[in-house]
């Protein structure tokens, strides 16, 4: 066993790592009592774990993936976790007039960006695409009471990759507060939540990702705000029917990569959930649409788009109010 060392001002300090849903996860914490750091780390382990067997739609044995293959009709049991996720992404998708769409995952599985694909050379024919968006739509999928839920149509999938990593770190955060944790970084694949004021007293210190390839980040300081970034530089591949490489950010509506000049969002919002689904969100609907939508919902937003002199960056009314230094 072994426990954190107590820092100067008495608290001890705690970082903790590990790998889950394809990349990486780190925790930092401080606090006034011994923390058991082997413990922890196998409990925040557990729970990531926990979740990631419900909500994956990569993993054969979880149950999202166990869901997605199957062709009944009939209401089935889910669990509250997942039944929960698939409500908000419900009210998401209600919000934001469709641009978010986990019922996507058969476009996206076209374009082979999903756990299924023909490994294709070339893009989606029209037809295609179109058969494909005969199997989308949020109206296909009934969220019932009783932690239940139905398809509509036998060959409806869900991809929750547009929130999901933010909800297990919303997961691990209430593990900390349950633990009696109050000041923590929770980070899994450059989706961050936070809590208290870190160590210097003026908010746990954070590097925000524009999409330029350059190491460089504009930073600002977080308490109790949780940050995510969606953008076009994570997945692509080369499109022979377009100037631009095709993204794994494709619009519901349309069947197709986006193609607009937003190369990053990053959302701030108190549940990393919420940031992850409305970063998601506004990247697919650009940059016009994408602002009406953060000031219609006074959502804290920057947007970051590709110029001719490099990255340019625009900023929610929300966003200046709050984080603007």
């Amino acid at each position: 066993m072994s426990c954190s060392d107590g820092g100067k001002d008495g608290r001890n300090s705690v970082t903790l790592k590990g790998q889950a849903l394809g990349t990486t996860w780190m925790v930092k914490a401080l606090s006034f009592k011994p923390v058991d750091e082997d413990k922890l780390r196998d409990e925040i382990a557990a729970k990531i774990e926990e979740s990631e067997r419900i909500l994956s739609h990569w993993r054969p044995d979880s149950k999202l993936y166990q869901f997605n293959a199957s062709l009944s009709t009939d209401p089935v049991s889910i669990p509250p976790l997942l039944h929960e996720l698939l409500t908000h992404a419900k009210w998401t998708h209600e919000q934001t007039g469709g641009a978010f769409d986990p019922t996507i995952a058969p476009i996206v599985n076209l374009w082979g960006f999903g756990p299924v694909s023909d490994n294709r050379t070339g893009t989606p024919t029209v037809e295609e695409i179109n058969n494909a968006l005969g199997q989308v739509g949020m109206n296909q999928l009934e969220i019932l009471t009783n932690d239940r839920v139905r398809k509509k149509i036998p060959s409806l999938q869900i991809d929750l990759s547009g929130s999901a990593k933010g909800e297990i770190i919303d997961q691990v955060c209430t593990l900390l507060d349950r633990r009696g944790i109050g000041n923590y970084l929770v980070e899994i694949g450059g989706e961050i939540r936070t809590r208290g004021s870190g160590k210097d007293e003026r908010g746990w210190r954070i590097g925000l990702e524009d999409g330029s390839r350059g190491s460089e980040r504009f930073t600002l300081s977080l308490r109790d705000y949780s940050v995510a970034t969606s953008g076009t530089y994570r997945q692509s591949k080369p499109n022979p029917d377009s100037a631009k490489p095709a993204t794994h950010l494709i619009d519901p509506r349309t069947g197709r990569p986006i193609e607009h000049a937003l190369v990053a969002v990053n959302v701030l919002a108190p549940t990393a959930r919420d940031a992850d689904a409305l970063a998601t969100a506004l990247m697919i609907l650009g940059p016009d649409q994408g602002m009406a939508l953060a000031e219609e919902m006074d959502l804290s937003a920057r947007f970051c788009l590709e110029g001719a002199n490099g990255t340019r960056m625009i900023l929610s009314p929300t966003y200046q109010r709050l984080f603007a230094e």
